[in-house]
């Protein structure tokens, strides 16, 4: 199935898609209707009705004891203002508030965080474990600034998916990035430069466009990570939990509707799953993760004619099927046949280059062929994209043991 995360980590940079062997994240489309004419004096525009709702099943998942309404969010402790008055004291003094936070965060001698995509996390819990995705260290900068009196606002990054893998299911995962002071306008003081903060590398973040959402859909984005999480570990019921507080949260956001749909498809209720894609296609009618879960499901209930029309339109808008390239590599791989694996893991990688998993399987096929400068120049790359320190740490050691191997 097909998910969408925000920010899940570099080996598939922020939804949820469903199995892989049966085959969306999604963008939201909003259609505004303009009425043309004159206003007249007391007739105020009725408010846009309710997106429908997509149907709700509590009777097939177990209640569980988890807080899902996100209120800790951006919950500010003692040690994170301690940290503000004390640590920061000197720099924010002589920077000003908002050039001082945006060099205490860009430079590890203050913060000290470390990539983690391991779960998403607090502001609280970003800030205890000095760690997290960029979604995670985006919710921790933006209670930082907002304890000093500094605006925050926040961007999606458009055109920044990529896919990964995570256990049987597709991952697609978006990015998000934090603007201190306004993008535009005239702010007095220390505010007059907006900075944007951004946990990409800086080679990665030139160029990406962006469209700026409120936190009611950064909440959502909390949310529908949480139960994304849930979901690859197990665990349904929590899963359903979290995912119906993101749909709550943003109720036009497709890629929460999504997530919804791959727990109903895996807690065997393919009717809502249905009906649950089905109303985020009508948000986000090209989206090709919702799109993908929803043509796996009608092939698996014998409805070809109706799964034909989706998958048509589908191969118009998705060139070739996500790992198509992987999966032959890996075929080759337990053959022997590394010439073959070299070839097909090269070509995933020309489509994603931060597919950890296949540059790791390039530098085992350029191993096995002899080719020890290559594979050590894709296992430092594998090293690079690791979504956890212990990835990091895992990839950094068998690169420190080839390093002393000698080429033949």
């Amino acid at each position: 199935m097909r998910l969408f995360w925000t920010c899940l980590g570099h080996r598939a940079q922020n939804a949820v898609a469903a199995g892989m062997a049966r085959g969306a994240t999604v963008q939201t489309a909003r259609a505004v209707a303009l009425a043309g004419g004159i206003a007249l004096a007391g007739c105020a525009p009725l408010p846009p009705a309710p997106p429908p709702s997509p149907p709700w099943e509590d009777a097939a998942f177990a209640p569980v004891a988890v807080d899902t309404s996100a209120r800790d969010l951006f919950a500010l402790t003692p040690e994170m203002r301690h940290f503000l008055r004390s640590d920061l004291s000197l720099l924010l003094h002589m920077e000003g508030r908002q050039e001082g936070l945006y060099r205490a965060l860009r430079n590890p001698r203050y913060l000290k965080l470390d990539y983690d995509a391991a779960h998403t996390r607090t502001a609280a819990e970003s800030f205890r474990d000095r760690a997290g995705n960029c979604l995670s260290l985006v919710i921790l900068s933006a209670t930082l600034a907002r304890d000093l009196g500094l605006s925050v606002s926040f961007q999606e990054v458009l055109g920044e998916d990529s896919w990964g893998l995570s256990g049987d299911f597709i991952v697609a995962s978006g990015h998000v990035n934090l603007v201190l002071g306004q993008r535009s306008g005239v702010m007095l003081g220390d505010e007059s430069q907006a900075r944007v903060v951004d946990f990409l590398p800086s080679d990665r973040a030139r160029g990406y466009r962006t469209r700026r959402v409120g936190e009611t859909t950064l909440v959502a984005m909390y949310q529908n990570n949480r139960a994304a999480e849930a979901l690859v570990e197990g665990r349904l019921d929590e899963a359903y939990a979290w995912a119906q507080a993101a749909v709550r949260s943003a109720p036009q956001r497709a890629a929460s509707l999504n997530t919804l749909g791959v727990v109903y498809e895996r807690r065997g209720l393919p009717a809502a799953a249905e009906q649950t894609w089905r109303l985020a296609l009508a948000l986000a009618p090209e989206d090709t993760r919702v799109m993908g879960n929803l043509v796996a499901l009608l092939q698996a209930q014998d409805r070809p004619q109706e799964a034909h029309a989706l998958s048509t339109q589908l191969a118009r808008l998705q060139s070739q099927a996500p790992f198509t390239h992987y999966r032959e590599g890996l075929l080759a791989a337990r053959a022997g046949n590394w010439p073959r694996t070299r070839d097909e893991m090269q070509q995933e990688i020309d489509r994603n280059p931060n597919f950890l998993e296949a540059q790791a399987w390039l530098a085992q096929a350029y191993l096995a062929l002899g080719d020890l400068p290559e594979a050590r120049r894709h296992l430092q790359r594998a090293a690079e994209l690791g979504d956890t320190p212990a990835d990091r740490s895992l990839y950094a050691a068998k690169l420190a043991r080839l390093g002393v191997a000698k080429a033949p």
